[in-house]
Formats: C-alpha cells, structure tokens, sequence
C-alpha cells in the first residue's frame, strides 16, 4: 500500500441516541489508534435530530487527529405522511431504504479516491439494506452488532420461527426454544418479533435475511458473557433452510465501551456526593439516553426506593423537549427532604460510566440497553432490570435467568412497576443473599471481560484476525 492507511466506512443512521452512536465511534477510535485504520462516518439526520450531546462528541472525535471524519446525507429523502406517522421502525427501514442512492453516491465518491480507497464498508443491525450497494461495488461488508449475541441469534433464528409457527408470539402463553439460548417465554421476545399482522414484522423479517449478506458480523459481546449462544452462531446452528444462505463470520471483539474519563461536562455534584458514601452502598438508577417514565412510574418508583432504606443516586429527566410539569412536582411530596440524607436526584447528565466505576455504587436499576448493560458488567456492577421497549425485555430475562447477574422486576397488568416491586428488588440485590451471589457473580465476569480484550484474550484475538482480512484487502488494491 506504500504507506497509505486502511480505510474504512462506517454507515451508522444513529438511530439509538449516544447508546447507539457510542460503540461506533468507540470502536472506530480503536481501529484508527491501535491498527492505524482511516475512518470515514456516513450519517442521515433524517431520522431523528441531532441532539447537543451527540454533535459534541461527533465534533470532539473529528478534532481528535485520530483520522476520524464525519459526512452527513443530505436531508431530502422524501417520506409521506403514512411514513411520518407509521411505527417508529417502519420509518427507520423506510428512511434508510430511500438512502441507497445517497449513500451509494458517496461510496462512488470516496472509491474515485485513489489516496484513499475503501477497504471495508461496516453497517449496523438496521442498515442492511446498504449490505446491497457496498456487494455491488465490491466491497467487503460487515454488520457491527452493538446488542447482545443472544438477540443476534433471535434475529438470525426469526425466518425459522416465522416459517413453523403459525401462531403469533403475542398470542402464546409458553416459551419457545432457541438454538443456544434457554427457553424464552413468548412474551418477552423482541417488539418487532411478537404480532406478524402489524407492517413493522414483515421489515423485520426482511431485515434478518439482509443480515446473511454481509460477510462478517462483528458483535459487542465476549466469550465468557455468551458463550452459549456464541457457539450455536459459529456452529450455524441459527440458519434458516433456505438454499445459498450461509452464516457470516462471526467475531465477538466487546466490551467496546467509553472510558469514565471521556464522561464530559459538569459532572463534580454526582461525583462529590459518591465520595461520601460508603463502598459499594449506593443505587444507581438510570434509563438510558432514552428511556422515560410516566408520572404514575415516577411516583412508585420515588415511594419504592424511599422503603427500601436504600442509598439511591437516581437520574430523573424530562423527555427532549418535553413542555409537562416540573420534575419534581411528580415526586411524592416530601420525598426529597425525608431521603435528603441517603438519596440524591439530578434532573439533567449524569456521567454513567464515571458512576459505575465509582467505588461507592453497588448497583444499578436499568432499562437493560445493551451499551449499559456491558458498562455495568465492565465495572462489576449487578442490576435491577427494568426493560422498557425493543429488545430490552429478552436481554432482561437472560440477565436474570441464564447470565445470573441481575434481579427481576414485575409490572402490573397496567405496566406499573409497583412501590412494593421496587422496595423488594433494591433489598434483594443490596443487602439480600441472592444479591450477594449475583455480584460476585457479575465481579467474576468484570475480569472476564478486562481478560477478553488484553493481549491473547478472546475478544483481542477476533479483533486481530479480522483486521488482518481487511488489510489484506487494502494491499490487494
């Protein structure tokens, strides 16, 4: 290559928020320090606007002299009003299907570089419809998949289950096994895998044969967290019976995770305060960049955590740009004067990592993200699930049933998680026996993780072989 560096693609709809952005940008930050990579980020801003925070971290990465550059879409794929309006995940597929041509455009562009030219394009679970373009101009194409393994393999297993069940899973009152996985009750499968008579279904499924088209599938996960499920993937255990369908590679290259120094902002009053609390004493509860309560929710919650005699640091925000009450209004009355002495609310940022690695937390409540649940596991930290929408509810059951490291919670028929739910839970997971085990347990795998990225570890191993494929590639050009 005569010194020239490996480049590669990265098309990323930021669909998720800083959840879905950051294992990206982590990733493309060790590719670009550690194996000398060019990175080149792809983005549409039609799907959801572009918050602060994000063009903050965007912007800090593209100063960084890492050779980390962003292009944006233009914003004029046109949707109707039926698409405006549809399900959330009709209007992602809908909007990335109608950015082939831009996106195909630009890989055009950045091929007629003869500086520079493309290695290797990597998408993300819903960009797999530009699998199609980056094939049709010869380029190496990999999924990076930034949720577990286990939903990788319901993903990979759902032409399977859609081709012998007739039945709905919102419809089914047991469990259905899959390949490498404990059985799992029917209700607690993805969203988008429960009702086959609603559009978004028939995109999913689409979207899962899509995925057998890249050549590779990195996934943020590590051996000892998923070895079950890892194995029936590289075994090809999930394949569905259709002729010239073969299972991608498989690299498992995670925790690809922040560090608690990239936290940034004013984070000292969250930081201060953990400084005087006693070890491993405090629950942390947050919902992720997007995830909300109701004001019923927020007042359990509140009477939950006050009974439970529990230190608790909880973030509390309002929904962007949310005109509803004062947060604290839907705070039971009182409530923060009676637990003014072990208890402390913040109504905007908080640096998550930063307060999982801080010696003072011993536990957290979570809507069970996958971004958050590897920074917990990478810190030691146990959980209470908390599943809110999406893929989240599978990733619960798992973290309570089959990884151990996690305490469930129940909701009524009406969704509520009662106060009598949460003041068990934070009991049980911080002073209870069986929380005593599933820390232990979740501090064996925080080893197990820092020992999957070192040198000779799993996760360092994958990372190594597949690097080594693209630039192979590179100096084939």
């Amino acid at each position: 290559m005569d010194g020239k560096k490996a480049h590669l693609v990265i098309f990323d709809p930021s669909l998720g928020g800083m959840g879905h952005l950051i294992p990206f940008c982590e990733l493309a930050k060790l590719l670009a320090s550690c194996h000398g990579f060019s990175i080149t980020f792809i983005m549409t801003a039609n799907i959801r606007p572009v918050g602060s925070a994000q063009t903050a971290y965007t912007q800090s990465l593209a100063s960084s002299g890492l050779g980390i550059r962003f292009i944006e879409l233009p914003a004029d794929v046109q949707m109707d009003f039926e698409e405006k309006i549809a399900h959330p995940i009709v209007s992602i597929f809908k909007v990335v299907d109608k950015s082939r041509g831009l996106v195909e455009h630009a890989l055009r562009t950045l091929l007629n570089d003869s500086s520079n030219p493309i290695s290797v394009f990597i998408t993300d679970l819903f960009g797999t419809a530009m699998l199609e373009v980056s094939t049709s101009l010869s380029i190496p194409s990999y999924i990076f998949f930034i949720v577990s393994a286990s939903n990788l393999s319901l993903m990979l297993y759902h032409p399977t289950m859609d081709a012998e069940m007739k039945e709905c899973l919102k419809d089914m009152d047991g469990s259905v096994k899959v390949p490498g996985l404990p059985a799992i009750p029917a209700s607690d499968f993805p969203d988008p895998m429960q009702d086959k008579s609603v559009p978004y279904y028939q995109l999913f499924l689409r979207n899962s044969y899509r995925m057998f088209k890249a050549d590779g599938i990195l996934i943020n996960t590590f051996q000892d967290l998923e070895s079950r499920s890892i194995q029936a993937l590289i075994n090809g255990e999930l394949l569905p019976s259709v002729d010239g369908i073969s299972m991608p590679a498989i690299y498992t290259v995670g925790p690809i995770i922040s560090s608690p120094e990239s936290d940034d902002g004013d984070r000292s009053a969250c930081l201060e305060w953990l400084d005087n609390q006693p070890a491993s004493s405090v629950l942390f509860v947050s919902f992720g960049s997007l995830g909300f309560l109701s004001g019923g929710q927020i007042g359990e919650l509140a009477l939950g955590l006050e009974g439970s005699g529990q230190r608790f640091l909880w973030v509390l925000r309002n929904p962007p740009n949310a005109s509803g009450p004062d947060l604290c209004t839907l705070l039971p009355p009182g409530f923060e004067q009676r637990t003014k002495d072990r208890g402390l609310v913040v109504t905007s940022w908080a640096p998550q990592v930063a307060i999982l690695a801080h010696p003072s937390t011993g536990g957290i409540v979570s809507q069970c993200g996958w971004n958050s649940v590897l920074e917990s596991v990478s810190h030691g930290v146990p959980m209470i699930t908390w599943p809110l929408h999406a893929e989240q509810r599978t990733t619960a059951f798992l973290l309570v049933n089959d990884i151990q490291i996690a305490v469930g919670t129940q909701k009524r028929a009406d969704g509520i998680v009662t106060k009598e739910e949460v003041e068990k839970a934070a009991r049980e997971l911080m002073e209870g026996e069986g929380g005593k085990k599933k820390r232990e347990r979740v501090r064996e795998l925080k080893q197990r993780a820092k020992a999957s990225l070192a040198e000779g570890g799993s996760s360092f191993h994958a990372l190594a072989a597949v690097v080594a494929l693209w630039k192979e590639n590179s100096c084939a050009q």
